[in-house]
Order: C-alpha cells, then sequence, then structure tokens
C-alpha cells in the first residue's frame, strides 16, 4: 500500500525518493520484487506502529478467533490508547471465506461513566485476563479438539460439569437435546454480576 500513488503522496520525500527507483515496474512486477517489499516495509514501520500495532496485542496473544479478532484488536487499542482516543477514529475491517467483507468506522468520544473510555479499559481489564490464562500440554490440547470434533453438529448429549477454569459470570453450555436445542447456565460467584429485564444489577 505504501508503494500506491495515493498513500505513497502521504509520506515524506526521502521515502518518496527511494521509492521512485521503482517507478517504472506494472502492477504485476511490483507486487512480486523483493526489494520493493523490504523498502515499503521499512518505510511503513512508522505508521503501522503509530496505527496498526496498538491493535494487535490479543490477536497476537490469543491468537485466531475468527469471528472475535475484530473485535479482540478493538479491545487492543483501547486497553493501550484510551487515554488518547477521544475525537479520532478507528477502521474495522473484517473479511471471512470466498468474497464477504465488512469495513465500518467508529469515531470514539470521551463519553461519561461507567461508559468512559477510561472505565471501559478497567472494566476489561485486559493485562490481568492474560495473566489468568491456563498453561495445557499438547496432548491435553489434542483430546480437548478430539472432543469438540465429535461434538461438532452433534445433537442429545450433556456437557461435562467441570467449571472450575471458568471465570465468575461466564455462560457456558450444559445440554444439547434432541431438537438441537441448546441450554447454558452461568457461572456464580465473587465477580459475576446479575442481570434483570436489561439492566446489569451493579450499574455496568
Amino acid at each position: 500500500l505504501i508503494f500506491f500513488p495515493l498513500i505513497c503522496s502521504s509520506i515524506d520525500e526521502a521515502a518518496k525518493e527511494k521509492l521512485g527507483a521503482f517507478s517504472t515496474l506494472s502492477g504485476d512486477e511490483s507486487y512480486s520484487n523483493r526489494d520493493l517489499e523490504k523498502l515499503s516495509q521499512q518505510i511503513a514501520k512508522p505508521l503501522y506502529d503509530a496505527k496498526v500495532q496498538p491493535t494487535t496485542l490479543l490477536p497476537k496473544q490469543v491468537g485466531n478467533m475468527y469471528t472475535a479478532s475484530l473485535y479482540a484488536a478493538f479491545a487492543s487499542v483501547i486497553h493501550n490508547k484510551h487515554s488518547t482516543l477521544a475525537g479520532n477514529r478507528v477502521v474495522m475491517f473484517s473479511y471471512g471465506s470466498g468474497l464477504t467483507a465488512t469495513m465500518f468506522s467508529l469515531r470514539f468520544s470521551e463519553g461519561q461513566h461507567p461508559f468512559s473510555l477510561d472505565n471501559i479499559a478497567t472494566v476489561l481489564d485486559v493485562d490481568k485476563k492474560l495473566k489468568s490464562r491456563h498453561e495445557f500440554t499438547p496432548e491435553k490440547f489434542v483430546e480437548t479438539m478430539k472432543l469438540m470434533e465429535h461434538r461438532y453438529g452433534a445433537n442429545d448429549f450433556v456437557t461435562s460439569k467441570d467449571i472450575s477454569l471458568l471465570s465468575p459470570g461466564t455462560y457456558y453450555l450444559t445440554e444439547v437435546d434432541t431438537k438441537y436445542r441448546r441450554f447454558y447456565d452461568k457461572k456464580e460467584g465473587e465477580n459475576a454480576s446479575h442481570c434483570e429485564n436489561g439492566v446489569v444489577a451493579n450499574g455496568h
């Protein structure tokens, strides 16, 4: 993208001069030119560090979450930049298999408690959640994946009652009946909040 004229027009003159050496390349040639790729990465790094890197904390630490990946990146930028986000805009882009893609933007406002950016970052508590992760052996991971594969698309089963690893307030699947209806329960605990008629009891 840094080689694309619209983007290139926003970079400094020294960078433009370096990229100028590749100006005679055709579009197809530019895609496969290793030297252009390396130079473009060097020139784009400050822009990447400022605009993209703050969104990468959770995706890097957790890995691919499919649908949740976009919003993990959104949570990351709130965690990393909440004190400077007010008045700024963030572009959200997600894509799936085939040709389906969505792009939209959100503008941050400071808001009032409990919806202030500072309080949202506090409630997210990203650092604590990352530190509370559990470590498992590869064998245990494979065993868990096999169970998930067995249950995929299945019905008429009851899940394990062991919820010791779940955080208080987590909703979890308990049963899928013969009609494929899914039943859930919620783990109660010290930090769990209670919701009645769409209102959370602790005010958040």
